[in-house]
């Protein structure tokens, strides 16, 4: 959780020293997933979630991967990061609205953590999808076009670490050890740190 926040804050610093925009946009990721992992500890402490506290979540599970992208998709082109970020910002302002207004049915019995996810209602879900499921993509696909046109190793850091950050939910449903999915996210975050850092001395 706190390990998400510091590198938010190094990487903003590292942004105002460098004025790389793809730097930027993974701070902002960096910051949306300490507060998907702060609320997601509060409902272990609080063994179960409230309303707006699940609401936040959602928004910021599924926003921290989609800026992730952003700063992958920064690293080839500009233009299309400019877009990307255009089209990305629209879907979660429509996620937001309809997360404000649609009730959530259950939320006194959702359990607790990373598990609350399978309890998403659908007018939420299609947003929730396309946000993280486009913002993987653009984080592992990005990268790997970008390998493929520098021959830069940093760039096949960043989509291992996306890679991690992403099958974590699914390590857990199938080892039914949902810890698997707090380790696979830090191990993705770690890595995509590795790989952010290391482009700072390519680029």
């Amino acid at each position: 959780m706190l390990f998400m926040l510091v590198l938010g804050i190094q990487l903003i610093r590292d942004y105002n020293r460098s004025h790389r925009t793809y730097t930027f946009w993974w701070a902002v990721s960096f910051w949306f997933g300490f507060l998907a992992a702060i609320t997601d500890f509060i409902s272990y402490f609080m063994h179960g979630w409230n309303i707006w506290q699940y609401r936040l979540y959602l928004f910021s599970a599924a926003t921290l991967v989609a800026y992730m992208g952003a700063g992958t998709v920064y690293l080839f082109s500009k233009r299309v990061g400019r877009i990307y970020v255009m089209v990305m910002s629209l879907i979660a302002l429509a996620m937001l609205v309809t997360l404000a207004v649609t009730p959530v049915a259950h939320i006194a019995t959702m359990p607790a953590g990373e598990k609350a996810q399978g309890f998403v209602p659908a007018q939420i879900g299609l947003y929730f999808a396309l946000l993280s499921g486009i913002g993987a993509l653009a984080v592992f696909i990005g990268a790997i076009y970008s390998y493929l046109r520098s021959k830069l190793v940093f760039n096949l850091w960043i989509a291992l670490g996306a890679l991690l950050f992403s099958i974590g939910g699914t390590v857990g449903d199938a080892t039914h050890i949902y810890e698997m999915f707090y380790l696979f996210q830090t191990l993705g975050a770690i890595v995509l740190y590795y790989g952010i850092y290391t482009s700072y001395k390519k680029i």
